[in-house]
C-alpha cells in the first residue's frame, strides 16, 4: 500500500472529536485504507491525513463512504520528521 496526504474542509466546528473518533475507529477497522497521522484544527474546520491505500481512487471512495469533504489526495513521495527526510 502506498501513503498519501489527503487535505479536508468542513464547515467551522461543524466536526466534533467524537466524530473524528469514529472515523478513526472506522479506519482502523476498514481493509481498504490504513491510518497513520492526522493533524486537526475542528474549530477552523482543517483537517489533514496521511493514509495508507492501494491507490487514490480507494482512499477517496472511502472518504466519500465516510461522507468526510476531500478537498485533494496527493501521493507520499518523500516523508520528513525532525529535520530528517528519506524517501516514503
Amino acid at each position: 500500500m502506498k501513503k498519501y496526504m489527503s487535505s479536508h474542509t468542513v464547515p467551522a466546528g461543524a466536526i466534533s472529536p467524537g466524530q473524528i473518533d469514529q472515523i478513526a475507529a472506522a479506519a482502523k477497522q476498514d481493509p481498504v485504507v490504513k491510518p497513520y497521522k492526522s493533524f486537526m484544527n475542528l474549530s477552523e474546520g482543517k483537517i489533514f491525513c496521511v493514509m495508507e491505500a492501494q491507490d487514490e481512487a480507494a482512499l477517496a471512495a472511502w472518504f466519500q463512504k465516510m461522507q468526510m469533504p476531500c478537498d485533494s489526495i496527493t501521493a507520499v513521495e518523500y516523508e520528513g520528521e525532525c529535520g530528517m527526510v528519506h524517501g516514503a
